[in-house]
């Protein structure tokens, strides 16, 4: 008797692992538009390889705010969970990936917004903290400029 093999439809992985990997954007310089979730101010943008991780995009965004990094911080999108590395390490890694909560510092930019139904939020100072929401306006291959 032969078994028959079923191939499952479209992309079955839809959270990144413990170790990301690449995104479909890398290599590339992507163009964020960060704004308040609640609309209260004007929206800034941002410039990041697609390499960079979501560490590296919170350090960008409390030097433009000019916020002081004594709080906790940690990235949303959609039932994912990226958690500062200092509140990550509390966590079991096992329950972590079961919960999808995963380190920021171990995520790639390119992974997150490579998922486009979903739109990241950021909430620093917990726990009555600031929200942002950041969306990718546009990407550019690195390619482009030698």
């Amino acid at each position: 008797m032969t078994a028959k093999i079923i191939e499952f439809p479209g992309q079955w992985w839809r959270a990144p692992e413990a170790t990301p990997c690449e995104g479909v954007f890398s290599n590339a310089a992507l163009t964020l538009v960060i704004e308040p979730a609640d609309d209260s101010s004007p929206q800034c943008s941002a410039f990041m390889s697609a390499d960079e991780t979501l560490a590296d995009l919170h350090r960008l965004i409390i030097q433009h705010f000019g916020w002081d990094d004594a709080h906790n911080y940690f990235f949303s999108q959609g039932c994912d969970r990226y958690e500062d590395p200092l509140l990550f390490a509390t966590q079991d890694r096992v329950s972590a990936r079961c919960r999808r909560i995963y380190c920021a510092a171990d995520v790639p930019l390119s992974r997150v917004f490579s998922r486009p139904e979903a739109p990241l939020y950021y909430t620093y100072a917990l726990p009555n903290g600031r929200e942002l929401k950041i969306v990718l306006d546009d990407t550019v291959a690195l390619k482009l400029f030698g």
